[in-house]
């Protein structure tokens, strides 16, 4: 006890000291107050809807011009050379309305308006890929760019003595309707077929319920017990009341009562994911209030918003545990497999691997880019109709699973980007281990190798490709949704990059295996306990370790010590969650494992796959109804966490009766 209250008043100190170290920075508010506002909008409604004739509103971007005798353009510098904390204040959204536009230059002398046009905002590339998509909107620009410049302008050199290249993203009309499309009218029908094929088999096992049959089976349990009859199976597979069971069914045999606390993980880890990609969608939108977000990015708090990237790889080590276990199971039931069983095994593996998954996501990709009336303001588009349109053009290369290596400017759904590293990761995690059970006196070799080389390839690529040693997602970043961000594109997100965590997890899967077949009572071993509970602390540490480096600017980065860091940082907490995840299967964690085995968490962690998917759709259609933009405190950002954790998870229900458990029903019927 005295031993662990000295470790607990150690790490406390150090957070501490960690801490202190980030309140060096003062941000000045007397030259902040001197830069333009980061948004400036128009009262949307009353624009399109004050005069009966026909309005258009207009949601451009703008950035500002160097103008070295500007106190607000020297501020913009000093500001914005935070990088990595701080939004780019030269980059600026406007709402305007174009009937006061006209107006206020119709005031302004005509050699004046004419001085005010600074040019067109082309060599963008973030703003590009947003132009490409609303190319639509090409008509609209050709016929209003020039004015709305020059409007832009009359603002900035009142207020600020700036002035500001621009380009028009899209413009709303108060008379513009939807037509139904292909695109809708395949999403409608194929709901309808949904619902009617869940109403009739929902009848259809009801029939059977009180239809003279087994007699073995009394009426209370028909839902739980299979059905006999290939083609009955088939018939009930939607059956609501069946798959309700069915998402509620009780682990069965030693090995799901093992692993049963993956799903209270699975839970927390996606609320902290919903938080993070909440966050990302408020900074996306427009927050009045930017410079509490900047400030809050230089304390410990915002290195572990930072550091909250490595909770994603918290799925991929569960999918390499999943994916081996699956493995030895099979190899239990028959162990000397020739080549051709071999190879279809991988097949059937990978297939229905793609099926499960596949079919519930493409239903989340048919939702997403489907139109609707804009029931939101100025953002609407901006936030929720560039995802509508990156999906009605790229869905085929999502559903191919290489959205992380083609075409992954215009992203469909940012958040594929982990099934695509994990589809990857899946296939060469399975031809390992078959190569392995084929040859296994090279085994260890081929293990060893492998581990070794993904290991130290992060680090690699950080020093050649001359990369922060951790992803940093920046304010102006996760503004632009990670558009033409090489690190994200190139040092996150690819299977390469977290190969080596989701083969952690496959070495974890494997270690379990052999102690529970020599039944090595580790929950009795102290050393062992000490080991798992000492990760609890470390984790946090670990999390914290990015702090030296995320809060400090450095004229000359330390290459090699960054690609030392790059290789460490990822890995380490893969490696540290697998023995953790052993640890856990293996009885260990006395209170926190009984409560991670709650049968509350048993229906929320089968929902997680589903709230996933489709989290990103709820937010941006929350956050896309703003009119204005949004005071970000702490009270505001938990409103809208947990109302999109709400939401999500409710939708995940849906599409699990909907979609995914009539998927996997049918799946077991080709086995």
């Amino acid at each position: 006890m005295a031993m662990f209250c000295k470790t607990s008043l150690w790490f406390i100190t150090l957070v501490c000291c960690l801490a202190r170290s980030a309140w060096g920075y003062e941000m000045n508010m007397t030259e902040y107050f001197k830069m333009p506002n980061l948004y400036d909008f128009d009262d949307y409604d009353r624009c399109l809807e004050e005069y009966k004739s026909q309005q258009t509103y207009c949601f451009v971007r703008a950035e500002v011009l160097p103008q070295d005798d500007s106190e607000a353009w020297r501020a913009i510098t000093d500001i914005s050379k935070y990088h990595k904390h701080h939004f780019d204040h030269r980059h600026l959204y406007y709402g305007l309305c174009l009937r006061w536009c006209e107006e206020d230059l119709a005031d302004v002398k005509a050699d004046v308006v004419k001085e005010l046009y600074a040019g067109l905002l082309t060599n963008n590339s973030k703003l590009n890929t947003y132009v490409d998509l609303f190319s639509a909107e090409a008509t609209n620009r050709q016929r209003y760019n020039t004015l709305l410049n020059q409007c832009i302008n009359l603002k900035l050199q009142q207020t600020h003595g700036l002035k500001a290249l621009s380009m028009i993203e899209y413009c709303e009309t108060n008379y513009k309707t939807v037509e139904m499309d292909t695109w809708n009218l395949t999403f409608y029908t194929t709901t309808l077929v949904l619902i009617f094929l869940v109403a009739a088999s929902s009848l259809f096992d009801l029939y059977c319920k009180y239809t003279p049959g087994d007699k073995e089976i009394s009426k209370e349990d028909h839902y739980k017990s299979a059905i006999t009859g290939r083609v009955k199976r088939l018939c009930v597979s939607f059956s609501i009341v069946r798959n309700w069971y069915r998402l509620n069914q009780e682990p069965v045999g030693k090995l799901g009562r093992d692993l049963r606390f993956l799903d209270c993980f699975k839970f927390f880890c996606m609320f902290l994911v919903v938080f993070a990609h909440t966050n990302w969608i408020l900074y996306e939108g427009a927050i009045s209030n930017p410079q509490d977000n900047e400030r809050l990015l230089h304390t410990v708090a915002g290195t572990l918003l930072i550091s909250g990237g490595l909770i994603t790889i918290t799925f991929f080590v569960f999918s390499g545990l999943l994916l081996t276990i699956n493995w030895i199971e099979l190899t239990k039931i028959k162990n000397d497999l020739s080549n051709r069983e071999y190879v279809e095994v991988f097949i059937k593996f990978n297939l229905f691997r793609y099926l499960r998954l596949t079919v519930p996501y493409a239903f989340v990709i048919l939702l997403s880019g489907v139109y609707f009336e804009n029931p939101g303001g100025p953002l609407w588009r901006h936030i929720v109709e560039r995802e509508q349109l990156a999906c009605r053009k790229n869905w085929w290369v999502n559903l191919l699973y290489i959205n992380n290596y083609y075409r992954n400017n215009e992203k469909c759904m940012l958040q594929s980007w982990y099934l695509a590293s994990d589809t990857f990761s899946f296939m060469i995690s399975l031809l390992l281990l078959i190569l392995a059970h084929k040859w296994p006196h090279m085994r260890n070799w081929l293990f060893g190798c492998v581990s070794g080389f993904f290991y130290v390839l992060p680090g690699f690529i950080a020093y050649f490709g001359d990369y922060d040693p951790f992803f940093v997602p920046s304010p102006q970043t996760q503004k632009d949704s990670f558009i033409d961000d090489r690190e994200f594109s190139d040092f996150y997100a690819p299977f390469h990059m977290n190969f080596a965590c989701y083969f952690c997890g496959v070495l974890a899967a494997i270690a379990y295996n052999e102690i529970s077949e020599k039944q090595f009572k580790l929950h009795k071993n102290k050393l062992f306990q000490c080991l798992w509970y000492a990760l609890i602390p470390i984790g946090v540490l670990w999390l914290l370790s990015a702090h030296p480096i995320y809060q400090q600017y450095y004229e000359e980065q330390p290459r090699f010590w960054n690609s030392v860091y790059a290789a460490i940082q990822r890995n380490n907490w893969g490696l540290g969650l697998g023995v953790f995840v052993v640890g856990m299967a293996c009885k260990v964690g006395g209170l926190f494992r009984k409560f991670s085995c709650l049968p509350i968490f048993r229906i929320l962690g089968r929902l997680t796959y589903g709230a996933f998917v489709i989290h990103i759709f709820v937010s941006r259609v929350v956050l896309g109804t703003l009119r204005t933009p949004l005071y970000f405190g702490t009270g505001v950002m938990f409103y809208f966490i947990l109302s999109t954790m709400v939401v999500s998870y409710l939708l995940s229900l849906v599409l699990a009766v909907l979609v995914e458990l009539p998927t996997s029903a049918l799946l077991k019927l080709m086995r």
